[in-house]
């Protein structure tokens, strides 16, 4: 007889990845008719001995960690029945889960695939629903990606309570034998009622859902010849009844028992791993922008002879380059216009993303309501969207509503990870819009908020990070800025690897942020410093490898070969710079638009190429040539970030001050006025000088007029006296 002594719960690892893993897939059992010591893994092993878990599917998706969660779930005995819930089920799965996915192991980053059978697909919705009230898990919750349900009774068909339901499978799964307390516990316990249900369905729209149904019913051979075979969990139970691109509904040629038995890579292990593998490629996708390809044994290379030098030395040629993989965006969902806006947002064409966005943003309004998750992170995704075109105000307006809504809402809350998006956004915008100290704090706070409830490998957390590093910077810490950005990119180097596209963007971040500022002061000196040394070293290579593999179009190799340009003027290159930019503002034009906010950055590096740190008196002759272009971007910072904006009125201090230098006051009158009602309401120091810059204007214009007309009489004076003499 087989031994019935129980232990307590337990997470196994039964499969480790030789390299790093980025996908957890965790398997929960379900009832335990017969009282098995092992039903954790026979659950998942076919008669022929195959636990497929291990022996099948850590072959075919190699990246993965593969746990096996065990508890007493032993409805035959009573005595050896455990008095714990199932929600102290799924507590204790939350704690040992959390433990293995410890920061301090640097694998609280991995996306988490469930897969339950039978009731164990309700331990798992309930630990999600706990992980959702406890912030210690928030983390897990957050880093679900799927969930796998083999014949899981979700809800009662036609008004039946799911209770009834439970209870009615472990009649059957026992032939007849669960004892009376467990069905009165699976009938009373809250779990499964209707309530329970509702408070998942807010979730569901997180996670992608594979529900396998059983096609064949379970022989039960000692229930009495009218009940020899019953169908346990039926179709409209066993799913969710989700959207298509959200859950996949598959029928297996298995009854309840043998639905989650596989012996061999036949038919129906393909079926079961084809889905199972899709959704961990899709979790990759969302986490690195990339699926890694399958590891092969490379061809053994011809050898190549060695290089000869004349000292004696040998070399051998260097290896080629990786190149740069993953994508800066990923689409949520397989929605064909999802994918299309993430497509329009990875070549940098925002004005037809945000479009996209909004017709889809109308359609949820319509048909799930203007509450529902996935339409307030549409919200959020217009909010980027603008804020990416430079259109702050707008920016504003979307990401405060969902920060609203999701205040207002019970199900969100301050610690779900879109709140904490949306209030990342906001202080992004405050730094926009020329408020670094206020920025510093409110993403001061979303940061530590993000470390503490997702982590600090947590691509939102990081992403707030830089957000961080560029308010700080704005405030004039430049090296608390660097510190903050190095950090980042090493983070993501380790997580995402060296070549992925975000650590060629992040390493773009740290580079411009060595460099000084083209817009906060026009005419300030710039000194060639050893930070800008190593960023000359650092771009040559960067901006080549972006060129290389993305193409002279992309909106990244558009941004190293701007950044480049600017090395290039500091060092005194300024014939190379001139050349580098207006290729790179072709390519910009061409591809993104004229009014895109990178083919500005490239005007405002063209402009400061004509800008020399000389004299007053000289200022107005050498800034001429930088006017148009100049001129060019405060039309569009006016236009995007309005006329109060600290860039505006820099941009109109500068081009008051070129033609008050070149004596064309008229002209300077203009700017100064314009600048004067941008300062109307302001009590500054920088209010009244402009001020007296515009009265200045003004009198040189009265003087100038006075002088014309003067000379204009004495001229007419003189031409009668010729006429009449």
């Amino acid at each position: 007889m087989e031994n019935t002594t129980y232990e307590s719960q337990f997470l196994e690892l039964v499969h480790t990845p030789i390299g790093p893993h980025k996908i957890d897939l965790v398997f929960v059992h379900g009832l335990n008719p017969f009282d098995r010591n092992r039903h954790a893994f026979e659950t998942w092993t076919h008669e022929n001995g195959t636990f497929w878990p291990a022996a099948l599917l850590a072959e075919d998706i190699p990246f993965a960690r593969i746990y096996v969660y065990g508890y007493n779930s032993s409805i035959k005995d009573p005595k050896l029945m455990s008095t714990s819930s199932i929600k102290e089920h799924a507590n204790i799965l939350l704690n040992l889960l959390d433990m293995e996915r410890s920061p301090e192991e640097g694998t609280s980053a991995s996306k988490i695939i469930f897969v339950g059978h039978s009731l164990g697909g309700l331990v798992i919705k309930q630990a999600l629903l706990n992980a959702h009230e406890n912030p210690q898990y928030t983390a897990i919750r957050t880093a679900t990606f799927g969930l796998v349900f083999f014949g899981c009774p979700h809800h009662g068909a036609k008004g039946v309570e799911l209770g009834m339901v439970a209870a009615t499978l472990a009649k059957f799964v026992s032939n007849g034998r669960a004892s009376n307390e467990l069905l009165e516990s699976l009938r009373d316990n809250s779990l499964f009622t209707k309530e329970m249900s509702d408070r998942f369905s807010h979730q569901l729209l997180d996670y992608r859902v594979v529900s396998f149904i059983e096609g064949r019913p379970l022989q039960l051979l000692d229930c009495g010849p009218a009940s020899v075979s019953h169908i346990v969990v039926d179709e409209q139970s066993a799913v969710l009844g989700l959207p298509g691109t959200r859950e996949t509904r598959l029928k297996l040629d298995a009854d309840h028992s043998a639905m989650c038995k596989i012996g061999t890579k036949g038919p129906m292990y393909k079926l079961v791993k084809g889905n199972i593998k899709r959704l961990a490629d899709q979790a990759l996708v969302a986490l690195q922008g990339y699926v890694p390809p399958p590891p092969a044994a490379p061809p053994t290379p011809l050898p190549k002879p060695p290089s000869f030098h004349p000292n004696g030395q040998t070399s051998r040629p260097p290896e080629s380059a990786q190149g740069v993989v993953g994508t800066m965006y990923n689409p949520t969902g397989q929605d064909p216009r999802s994918i299309a806006v993430v497509e329009h947002m990875n070549m940098g064409h925002w004005q037809q993303a945000r479009q996209l966005e909004h017709q889809i943003f109308e359609e949820q309004q319509r048909i799930l309501g203007v509450d529902h998750l996935t339409t307030l992170s549409t919200g959020y995704n217009i909010s980027f969207a603008e804020l990416q075109l430079g259109f702050l105000d707008n920016a504003a307006s979307w990401s405060g509503w969902v920060s609203s809504s999701c205040q207002r809402i019970a199900a969100l809350g301050p610690k779900h990870p879109l709140f904490m998006k949306a209030e990342s956004l906001n202080g992004e915008i405050l730094r926009q819009k020329g408020q670094p100290q206020d920025a510093e704090t409110v993403i001061g706070n979303v940061l530590a908020r993000q470390q503490n409830y997702l982590g600090d490998d947590h691509l939102d957390t990081l992403e707030t990070q830089r957000s961080l590093a560029f308010a700080v910077n704005s405030s004039g810490r430049k090296n608390d800025a660097l510190a903050r950005l190095q950090k980042r990119t090493a983070a993501l180097a380790r997580l995402l690897g060296a070549n992925h596209i975000h650590v060629f963007a992040s390493t773009l971040d740290l580079v411009e942020v060595m460099l000084p500022s083209r817009i906060a002061n026009p005419i300030a000196t710039s000194t060639f410093s050893n930070e800008v040394l190593q960023a000359s070293v650092n771009m040559t290579s960067v901006s080549e490898e972006l060129r290389t593999n993305l193409g002279p179009q992309h909106p990244l190799a558009i941004r190293a070969q701007r950044i480049c340009a600017a090395i290039k003027h500091l060092e005194g290159n300024s014939v190379d710079a001139s050349d580098m930019l207006h290729r790179a503002l072709s390519f910009a034009e061409d591809t993104l638009g004229p009014d895109h906010p990178e083919t500005i950055a490239i005007v405002v590096e063209i402009a400061y190429l004509y800008i020399k740190p000389v004299g007053f008196s000289r200022r107005g002759r050498d800034s001429a040539e930088a006017r148009p272009w100049l001129i060019r971007y405060l039309k569009w910072v006016e236009a995007r970030k309005g006329n109060n904006h600290p860039e505006t009125r820099t941009m109109l201090c500068f081009l008051g001050t070129s033609y008050m230098a070149a004596n064309d006051y008229a002209e300077a009158e203009v700017y100064f006025e314009r600048l004067s009602t941008a300062y109307r309401g302001v009590n500054s120091k920088e209010a009244q000088e402009a001020n007296q810059m515009l009265g200045l204007c003004q009198m040189n214009t009265r003087l100038t007029k006075q002088r014309a007309a003067k000379n204009g009489m004495d001229l007419s004076s003189f031409l009668s006296g010729l006429r009449f003499s």
